[in-house]
């Protein structure tokens, strides 16, 4: 925002609202000003999206990425590298998540999930006993290189997963599955959304 409020006449005006693909299912919006955006306008926006039925994160500051691209990007990334390693498959990948993690995630978010991994010592305890582990070498932050056989690997993964499925087949798909797991964790009434 702060980049973006350069050439502005009223810059204390400019704030960013963030959203989140399907934006008429995913509930979460980050809002962030720049250095030069009225707090004010910032607590205008946060409003105006949580009376518009989005969960709203007010940022402190601006993140380059923003919180959750920074954490999809990270997923990705590591994502790409066992594809491009041949270490598993997009479908194994995808799998991995819906039928793992992305259950837990979707009740509570990931530091949360860890806390419980602690047990009765919780975060603690997971940091204490399984901090070091985040060091091991088979986490890899860099980006692999794209290349063409990465490429072609991820799109025909893809394509194999999509096993026949449209692109609107599994649009279709996923918004029943996003709506069914917003109902089911009491964040969208029964009535709301088809």
């Amino acid at each position: 925002m702060t980049d973006m409020q350069t050439e502005a006449v009223t810059p204390g005006r400019l704030v960013v609202g963030h959203p989140f693909n399907p934006t008429y299912l995913i509930p979460l919006v980050e809002v962030v000003g720049g250095e030069r955006t009225d707090p004010e306008t910032v607590r205008w926006a946060s409003r105006f999206y949580e009376v518009a039925g989005k969960s709203v994160i007010t940022m402190d500051r601006e993140v380059p990425g923003f919180i959750a691209n920074r954490l999809q990007e990270a997923l990705w990334r590591e994502a790409l590298h066992m594809v491009a390693t041949g270490e598993a498959t997009v479908r194994d990948i995808d799998l991995s998540i819906t039928e793992g993690p992305g259950l837990r995630w979707a009740v509570m978010g990931p530091m949360l999930t860890f806390a419980l991994a602690g047990g009765e010592g919780g975060m603690a305890h997971m940091l204490d006993h399984f901090g070091p582990s985040l060091k091991s070498p088979w986490t890899r932050l860099e980006a692999p290189e794209l290349d063409r056989a990465l490429h072609d690997a991820v799109v025909a993964g893809c394509d194999d997963a999509a096993d026949g499925r449209t692109i609107a087949d599994l649009v279709a798909e996923r918004d029943r599955g996003v709506i069914a797991v917003l109902r089911s964790t009491g964040r969208l009434p029964r009535g709301g959304a088809q």
